[in-house]
């Protein structure tokens, strides 16, 4: 995990010693054009493998501090960067070079290139410039692009970018076709909602969950009669009372999301007789409910910080039918794209944070007091350090908002005192 970032010379003027905070958030700010967002940006640029950003980027120095590495990359001039990591010898990059594989790894992807600077998307019929198409595989494929590089850098963590425009994800750039089509400079750009692919998204992880604990509890349900019949242990009443108790609010807790896979059976009651065929059944509905326990924990702490929104009108729910939606106080659906600016940001933040980004990932978010109302944004972070807590997650934010900060001053880094003020900035 990284601990530690040291910039020089970046946008020809600003020197940074940034240093994690062991809480696990780390809020930078600054005034505008000091690099906030740049700096986002430089470390999902070493996460996802992207040199031509680093070529694009005025800068002389980065340093990548990690737990069990650190990562030099040297700008010696504007065509050449050199990276050193580990043991290893540095590594001389060229942007020839790297324009060179580009071009390879854009064949691979079943893009073709019609002119010099200019690429034909087979798949989508889109036309792109080298840049964009590096854009839009940064953005949008960012795999494809790390598996290419894989040996040209190392490997540096998971990390989960939430941009600040992101309620809306660009599919592709187009222009008409006319022949010679790549002359044609009319351009129309796709997009699809952030907040409707993501219930899709939850919808789907849900049924695949459910196919899972079904399959688990089949295998069980068919071999109950063996396992019983070859059990030697037994167990207490106190002993089963526990765990059943335990077993209960779980199946509760999971039909608010219709996902218990086994009912509740109120009438199971202990009998010194039946000691042995209750453990064997204990024992098989903790693992057919195990199943749940990771989504049921994100689940529920996803449902309550929403709940606790009191979006205006609406109720929120979440089913395997459909993942989640909105309804009106009349019970009808209401389309999540209907939601205002500020509650889809909510949505989306929320979902990204809990469901998108997985354990020991690096998450960034940039500016997420974008659309949220003041109450919002103060909650924000109280919010954001139990997600902390429960995905081990590490953060790194970039805010204008001392609302968003609130009393936890003691988590900010500000760029501007750590240049002592002494910059000039040219908007």
């Amino acid at each position: 995990m990284l601990k530690k970032i040291c910039i020089e010379g970046l946008f020809n003027k600003f020197n940074y010693e940034i240093e994690l905070k062991n809480e696990g958030i780390t809020i930078l700010t600054g005034p505008n054009g000091y690099g906030k967002t740049t700096i986002l940006k430089i470390i999902y640029a070493f996460a996802v493998k992207n040199l031509f950003f680093f070529f694009q980027l005025p800068f002389k120095k980065i340093v990548m501090i990690q737990e069990n590495n650190e990562i030099e990359l040297l700008k010696t001039e504007s065509d050449t960067l050199k990276m050193k990591w580990g043991n290893k010898e540095p590594k001389i990059y060229r942007k020839s070079n790297i324009t060179e594989m580009n071009k390879q790894l854009f064949s691979n992807l079943s893009y073709r290139q019609i002119d010099e600077n200019l690429w034909h998307d087979r798949k989508t019929d889109s036309l792109y410039t080298t840049e964009e198409l590096l854009n839009q595989l940064g953005e949008n494929d960012p795999e494809s692009q790390a598996k290419y590089y894989k040996k040209q850098m190392p490997d540096f963590g998971e990390v989960y970018l939430i941009k600040e425009q992101r309620l809306i994800r660009k599919n592709a750039i187009s222009r008409r076709r006319k022949y010679p089509f790549y002359f044609e400079k009319e351009m129309k750009e796709n997009f699809a909602s952030t907040i409707e692919e993501y219930a899709t998204d939850l919808f789907e992880s849900l049924k695949d969950i459910l196919a899972n604990a079904s399959k688990i509890g089949q295998e069980l349900d068919s071999s109950f009669p063996r396992r019983l019949f070859d059990e030697t242990e037994s167990l207490s009443e106190e002993e089963f009372n526990k765990r059943y108790d335990v077993i209960k609010k779980k199946q509760r807790a999971l039909s608010l999301y219709g996902l218990s896979a086994t009912k509740e059976d109120s009438d199971t009651t202990f009998k010194e007789e039946n000691a042995t065929a209750l453990l064997v059944y204990l024992n098989d509905t903790e693992k057919k409910l195990a199943v749940f326990d990771e989504i049921l924990e994100k689940l529920q702490i996803f449902s309550n910080i929403l709940n606790e929104r009191q979006f205006v009108h609406k109720k929120f729910v979440i089913s395997p039918d459909f993942g989640f939606r909105f309804t009106t106080e009349d019970g009808k659906e209401l389309p999540l794209t209907e939601l205002s600016s500020g509650e889809q940001q909510e949505v989306v933040l929320l979902y990204g944070l809990l469901f998108r980004a997985g354990p020991n990932t690096l998450v960034l978010i940039d500016e997420p007091e974008i659309s949220l109302h003041v109450a919002w944004q103060k909650a924000f972070l109280n919010d954001l350090l139990k997600i902390v807590e429960l995905r081990k997650v590490t953060v790194i934010t970039a805010t204008h908002s001392p609302q968003i900060i609130d009393i936890h001053w003691d988590l900010v880094i500000d760029l501007w005192d750590l240049t002592n003020g002494d910059e000039e900035v040219s908007e």
